[in-house]
């Protein structure tokens, strides 16, 4: 059996750090902040990374000016959907050609340009499904296999997701995109509880499974068991997963220092400062993980007082470090014997791993689903990172 584990991919196309990634910042160390370049650790490096359209679609260069290589790195293409639900972006059949063109520039794998029905578009349910299925249909007639599409699902339950994939499965594209789900296990258990029903982890066209803003530790266990289970029946699916924490928690001061996986929390110290805090001489940020090394003899205590450029990229790398190190832990208990799995995990959630991997390897996968309910309402309680609490309701939108 293949040990293939799920894909975290960094969204940190925006902000401070996004600032010290364009302009190929370097620490005084010479450590680059372009943690997928080739100058970087080759032990710490990553070779993917999410560039969203809904910032950059009227950049066109934004692929090299991150200094990407097609051959090398595996670039994320978001298509703007949130964006445009947000209000941020205003919706127009000018604004699908450049963020189509976009994307096939300036990404490898991407997303479809889904309407999402939330935000602004609550009520709006059938509006922008048929918008949706519009864009889909331009995406797969215009796309030339430069960038690999994926088909995107959106809902808030089984059956707004089951009603949303009878519509857009016709299109057949490198794979599939959840959206919706991040930070709520029900929607995103639902949601795969669809996919596998609908036995598109079978086909060999699809390549990719991707979880767009999945990153609680709870939602990073059910990724890697679904990863695994997966491979067990002999899937090529990647299942893979964004998110911008690492990188948005240090403007907030945030610094991770271990991971919980129990509780499935990060504990955390904050780091003051220049206009909250005065300092001694003394403070340093602590070295709480091993490639803690790479920022030796890098930051002075006011730098930290500062809380700039060194700062900031030092925090950031560190952050995402300790993410990439709990995922590497998850693992290991994943595809260790369940005994220690159920030592490490708490009782709820075991029961939702097991009944991923009997959703996988099952001819009925709803079946299962319907099975274990009860259990994922109870890990929504206990683990949603967000307090939409919408589970049994369709008619929402």
């Amino acid at each position: 059996m293949e040990k293939k584990s799920f894909l975290y991919i960094p969204s940190f196309s925006v902000g401070y750090f996004a600032t010290l990634l364009a302009k190929n910042y370097y620490l005084t160390n010479n450590l680059p902040a372009r943690f997928y370049a080739d100058d970087f650790p080759k032990l710490f490096r990553h070779n993917s990374f999410l560039l969203t359209a809904g910032h950059f679609y009227k950049k066109m260069n934004t692929f090299d000016s991150f200094g990407f290589d097609r051959k090398k790195h595996l670039v994320l293409g978001d298509s703007g959907g949130y964006q445009i639900a947000s209000g941020a972006l205003t919706w127009s059949n000018d604004l699908r050609y450049k963020i189509f063109n976009w994307l096939e520039n300036n990404s490898t794998v991407a997303m479809n340009l889904d309407i999402p029905p939330r935000m602004n578009n609550i009520g709006k349910w059938d509006e922008c499904i048929a918008q949706s299925e519009e864009n889909f249909k331009y995406f797969y007639e215009k796309q030339t296999g430069k960038t690999e599409f994926l088909n995107v699902l959106q809902g808030t339950n089984e059956t707004s997701y089951k009603i949303w994939y009878d519509r857009m499965k016709k299109f057949e594209f490198s794979g599939w995109a959840i959206g919706g789900a991040g930070g709520i296990l029900y929607r995103l258990i639902s949601s795969i509880a669809v996919l596998l029903d609908g036995k598109e982890h079978l086909k060999t066209s699809n390549k990719y499974l991707h979880m767009l803003g999945s990153s609680s530790l709870s939602e990073f266990f059910i990724l890697a068991q679904l990863q695994k289970s997966l491979n067990d029946i002999g899937s090529s699916l990647q299942v893979m997963t964004d998110s911008s924490s690492p990188s948005f928690s240090v403007a907030f001061g945030t610094y991770y220092t271990a991971a919980n996986l129990k509780k499935c929390v990060y504990s955390t110290v904050n780091v003051p400062k220049q206009k909250q805090h005065s300092i001694d001489n003394n403070m340093f940020l602590p070295k709480t993980h091993y490639f803690d090394a790479l920022f030796n003899n890098v930051l002075t205590p006011q730098d930290i007082f500062d809380y700039k450029e060194k700062c900031i990229c030092v925090m950031t790398l560190h952050n995402f470090f300790v993410l990439k190190d709990t995922i590497t832990a998850i693992n290991e208990f994943i595809y260790n014997d369940p005994y220690l799995l159920q030592e490490v995990t708490d009782p709820n959630l075991f029961i939702v791993l097991k009944s991923i991997d009997e959703m996988v390897k099952n001819d009925n996968s709803m079946k299962v689903f319907e099975k274990y309910k009860p259990a994922y309402v109870n890990a929504s309680k206990l683990f949603d990172s967000s307090d939409d609490t919408h589970i049994n309701t369709f008619f929402e939108f």
